[in-house]
């Protein structure tokens, strides 16, 4: 039998907070880096050979108690709660595929630095991204 003091078990496979944290950590590497789409995927192709899918990766971001989630706050110098809103304006853990996956992991960084100077994000009434600047 298995078990997991703080993980998950996704397809029979026991993953702890360190294994998603480790598999973020190296994804975020390559949404970084300057490669195109395809060049990236083809980086990122360990992820479907470890048997997580890109879903299931993306829904473990959502996790304030996340390892990875408390270093990107750190990293950023803003509270946990601040790196989680941005993960959730980007909606990166509704994340299909791998394509989206990397992108949203990008994106959310961007996110937290407007989160960070004091900018409000919104939808606009086709839903698309919007922000309000802060009050001076």
């Amino acid at each position: 039998m298995r078990r997991s003091v703080g993980g998950v078990i996704l397809n029979r496979i026991v993953v702890s907070e360190e294994g998603f944290t480790a598999v973020l950590t190296r994804l975020e590497g390559i949404a970084r880096a300057p490669m195109t789409g395809p060049e990236r995927e083809l980086r990122a192709k360990f992820l479907p050979e470890s048997g997580l899918s890109p879903s299931d990766v993306a829904r473990a971001t959502s996790r304030g108690d996340l390892p990875w989630n408390k270093a990107k706050a750190s990293e950023y110098g803003v509270h946990v709660e601040t790196w989680l809103q941005a993960v959730h304006v980007v909606d990166l853990p509704a994340s299909a595929s791998l394509t989206e996956l990397l992108d949203r992991l990008h994106r959310a960084e961007a996110v937290v630095t407007l989160l960070k100077a004091g900018y409000s994000p919104g939808r606009n009434p086709v839903g698309l991204l919007t922000w309000e600047a802060p009050s001076r």
